[in-house]
């Protein structure tokens, strides 16, 4: 039985896939779980569930993952425009499947199957332009 979490290793790769793409170039990729000081622009990848996939059988390590991506822009020194253009490049990159299975790949600790995009919603915040997505992701961890 594997003890590695599949949340983290999704959260994980998926951070360091959107930190790489020159889109997003000086925002902050972080996990649901990061302790970094946290500055505007960052974004924020958290998967908030990870069950069996409907169609498949439970305990072979396959997942339907719902992932998060929280993008946070200061709206005291960014437009909406240019939040908007970093919320175009956000969605872009979790369309470009390929590129998210090879970021898997090279993590080594999962396989992506399939990434769903769900929505996208905006908002403020205080200050900020805040934009979320919702993705699924069909994975599976191997046994360790």
């Amino acid at each position: 039985m594997s003890t590695r979490s599949i949340r983290h290793v999704v959260e994980a790769t998926l951070a360091t896939y959107l930190s790489a793409q020159s889109g997003l170039a000086g925002v902050q990729i972080l996990t649901g779980d990061s302790a970094v000081t946290q500055t505007l622009p960052k974004a924020v990848v958290l998967c908030d569930s990870a069950r069996a996939p409907a169609d498949l059988p439970e305990g072979l390590g396959n997942y339907d993952c719902s992932v998060r991506i929280t993008l946070f822009s200061n709206a005291d020194d960014t437009t909406l425009a240019v939040h908007r253009e970093r919320c175009a490049a956000v969605a872009g990159n979790m369309r470009d499947v390929g590129s998210i299975q090879a970021a898997f790949v090279a993590s080594g600790d999962a396989t992506c199957y399939d990434v769903t995009y769900r929505s996208e919603d905006e908002g403020i915040d205080e200050r900020s332009w805040a934009t979320s997505f919702s993705f699924d992701i069909l994975t599976v961890l191997p046994p360790a």
